[in-house]
Parts: structure tokens; C-alpha cells; sequence
């Protein structure tokens, strides 16, 4: 696991998974399906992203896709770094 994994993984499991969710989070959990990313808790994370990792992400790449699990995530983050 990617230093990278770990740190989306250690954020979402602590700023997003609300008390009471019986809910761990690893770099496979489905967070739209199981309903942990909604547009409160997306926005959240993507200023995270922007603030604490530097990485901004654009519109373009708010598709639902990129934001399946956290292993997709850390993808589009690395991509989006490397450009």
C-alpha cells in the first residue's frame, strides 16, 4: 500500500465516516455505493486534496468513476501530480 492509500484511507476513516458507521475503510471499500461519499462529504475530500495534498482537481475529472474507491482515487491523484 502506497503512502498515498494510506493517507486517503487514515482521512476518509476519520473525517468522513460518521460515529456509530460500522465502516472500515480500506483501498477497496465501494464509498459511492455504500453511500459514504455524498456531495457534503466529495466536497470534503476534495478540499483535502487541494489543501492538504496540493492537488487541485478539475472538473473534468468529477466523474463518479474516479471516485468508486480509494485505490481510484490515489490513481487520479497520481495522475494528476505527474502532469
Amino acid at each position: 500500500m502506497t503512502e498515498l492509500t494510506e493517507k486517503l484511507i487514515a482521512f476518509i476513516q476519520d473525517n468522513l465516516v460518521q460515529d456509530g458507521d460500522d465502516l472500515t475503510i480500506d483501498a477497496t471499500t465501494p464509498l459511492l455505493a455504500s453511500g459514504l461519499l455524498d456531495s457534503l462529504r466529495t466536497a470534503r475530500l476534495l478540499n483535502y486534496l487541494r489543501k492538504d495534498l496540493g492537488v487541485l482537481v478539475p472538473a473534468a475529472k468529477l466523474d463518479p468513476e474516479n471516485f468508486r474507491d480509494v485505490a481510484t482515487i490515489a490513481a487520479m491523484v497520481t495522475e494528476l501530480e505527474s502532469v
